[in-house]
């Protein structure tokens, strides 16, 4: 009888144990499941964002060089660029957000209020200017290359989207394409310059061949770049 009533609480016992494995595993996948969704939820207004610019971009500047999803080779491996603009204008690298209601304005990362939702996201400004910095770096030194000097911008596309203060460089989408025609070259950045000098085709040219022999090629980059993109995802706080 003892050992009857011994076997039948080791069997009770690992019953409440797998149990309590099975509700834990349970958890882990819903939670799992849950930033997933997340994420690919962010991943698909992010899709949606960039059309929009790009076909904004087409509209407003009929006849201009757009690259778009661009990967470029830098010193540590590949960046992926949302637009390169190339117009009489100038040069412009384009990053795209979709976030709406109230952005929260920091020097290192922002943080987007919508109800009661709040995602803390890293500065698309620092963001950007990284990406300008590596297509500078890209058009160094290369021949038959002007010289030109490249501009930064980040565009928000939703109309129900503010800031806590004014940042340059940063516009909305219906802003996008009187800026960049009232813009100039100058190196302090966007700033109105009736008498500026304006890019030819053959420049044009030039630089767009530069700049896509300095792009990744195949997929194994992209797959990199990705990944990295997948583990800043995980480590974002919502």
């Amino acid at each position: 009888m003892l050992i009857a009533s011994v076997d039948a609480t080791l069997v009770t016992l690992l019953i409440i144990f797998a149990a309590v494995n099975v509700a834990a595993l349970g958890v882990f996948l819903f939670f799992r499941l849950r930033d997933r969704a997340k994420r690919e939820e962010v991943r698909h207004y992010g899709d949606r964002a960039e059309e929009k610019v790009a076909r904004t971009i087409e509209r407003e500047f009929p006849g201009a060089v757009l690259m778009n999803n661009v990967f470029l080779k830098t010193r540590r491996g590949t960046t992926q660029i949302d637009h390169i603009l190339l117009c009489k204008w100038g040069l412009y690298v384009i990053e795209t957000k979709s976030h709406n209601g109230r952005i929260v304005v920091e020097e290192r990362e922002w943080t987007q209020i919508y109800g009661e939702k709040v995602i803390h996201f890293h500065s698309p400004v620092r963001q950007n200017n990284s990406h300008v910095i590596a297509l500078r770096h890209a058009l160094e030194g290369k021949r038959n290359v002007p010289r030109v000097n490249v501009q930064g911008l980040v565009v928000f596309t939703s109309r129900k989207v503010s800031f806590s203060r004014q940042v340059k460089g940063v516009v909305r989408l219906g802003e996008l394409g009187r800026v960049i025609k009232g813009s100039s070259s100058s190196r302090e950045g966007v700033t109105a310059a009736p008498g500026r000098r304006y890019l030819n085709s053959r420049q044009i040219a030039a630089l767009e061949k530069a700049i896509r022999k300095s792009c990744a090629r195949g997929g194994a980059a992209r797959r990199r770049h990705e990944r990295r993109v997948r583990e800043i995802d995980r480590n974002a706080r919502y």
